[in-house]
């Protein structure tokens, strides 16, 4: 089953999620739409939607609170991505003007918050503790995330295992409160909602493992940002902490010098760290990396009784690691 098939397959369901942000995003301030929409509109996936839905309808829930919830998901998320690209200073998001270039960083700061607050809105409004003490558990995880990857920016010295939980913090837990909280909504058992919670944190291992390697292999017109614009931020992604690892001393400190001086890194140099993940097979490495945790995902829908959702969400799984964009 395709990606496209899935988002077919759910289209009714997408189409009401949509009418859904757009609405929430209302506001006297007119500021506030406009930022926001401008990020949302912009091409996402909405793979966290995706999924919540999925999950909710794998355990029986086929409601209206599954709208809700996606909503409050993908906000979640849009609200990060605007805060995200404050801190990285980053000029282009999904191949357009990032919202902090075109409002600037005070706006991007501010909208987000708004965000967040209308998120916790509509939980409070739907009344499941259960879903508002996931949200709010997977919020702190995503803030340590973000302060996580502050504290690593030019560290060539981190190790695969401190990345790794930055992943899980910044990127793989929300990806899992998304499959939880459809699992709540259908209000399964604790193995299922284990099963698809840990189904959810190795898909986002997964997902972010790919996006590092497609930031130096992607197409920049495909992907939606500079390729190479971990490096030139400064972010220690899995290729380049894997050159790091395996790389001579000499090589270490080349690339240790360039890494201090990527924000004005030449396109010569830039290539001689493509040279290095070639020498060293570090993006084969980190999408092998990333197609483990597709494996582990998969295998822990076997908790869950088989039906065409079930398959979907395997099918996801897949389209994470096949995906060039």
């Amino acid at each position: 089953m395709k990606f496209s098939e899935i988002v077919e397959n759910l289209s009714a369901d997408m189409e009401q999620v949509e009418e859904a942000i757009q609405d929430n995003f209302r506001s006297d301030v007119v500021l506030i739409p406009d930022v926001s929409g401008h990020l949302s509109n912009s091409g996402g996936k909405r793979v966290r939607p995706l999924l919540l839905l999925l999950a909710s309808r794998a355990c029986g829930y086929e409601g209206p609170r599954a709208i809700t919830q996606s909503v409050v998901v993908e906000y979640i998320h849009t609200a990060t991505l605007l805060h995200d690209d404050v801190v990285d200073g980053a000029e282009v998001r999904r191949g357009s003007e990032s919202a902090n270039s075109k409002w600037g960083n005070e706006a991007s700061v501010l909208v987000g918050d708004f965000l967040f607050a209308r998120s916790f809105s509509m939980m409070a409004k739907d009344g499941s503790s259960e879903i508002l003490q996931t949200m709010s558990d997977t919020c702190t995880l995503l803030s340590e995330g973000e302060v996580l990857q502050l504290v690593n920016m030019y560290n060539v010295r981190i190790t695969e295992e401190e990345y790794l939980d930055v992943i899980y913090r910044k990127t793989a837990a929300l990806i899992a409160a998304s499959c939880r909280v459809g699992a709540l909504l259908g209000d399964a058992s604790t193995p299922i909602l284990n099963a698809l919670s840990q189904f959810g944190v190795q898909v986002g291992y997964a997902f972010q493992l790919v996006d590092d390697a497609l930031d130096y292999m992607g197409e920049e017109n495909r992907t939606g940002k500079e390729v190479g614009k971990d490096l030139r931020e400064g972010n220690i992604t899995m290729p380049l902490l894997r050159v790091c690892a395996e790389a001579t001393p000499e090589e270490f400190e080349r690339v240790n010098q360039l890494v201090t001086h990527s924000d004005v890194i030449s396109s010569e140099d830039f290539e001689i760290v493509l040279e290095l993940m070639e020498k060293y097979k570090t993006i084969p490495y980190t999408l092998d990396r990333a197609r483990s945790y597709v494996e582990a995902a998969k295998s822990a829908l076997s908790a869950l009784p088989d039906s065409t959702h079930v398959d979907s969400l395997r099918a996801i799984a897949d389209y994470v690691v096949e995906r060039d964009y």
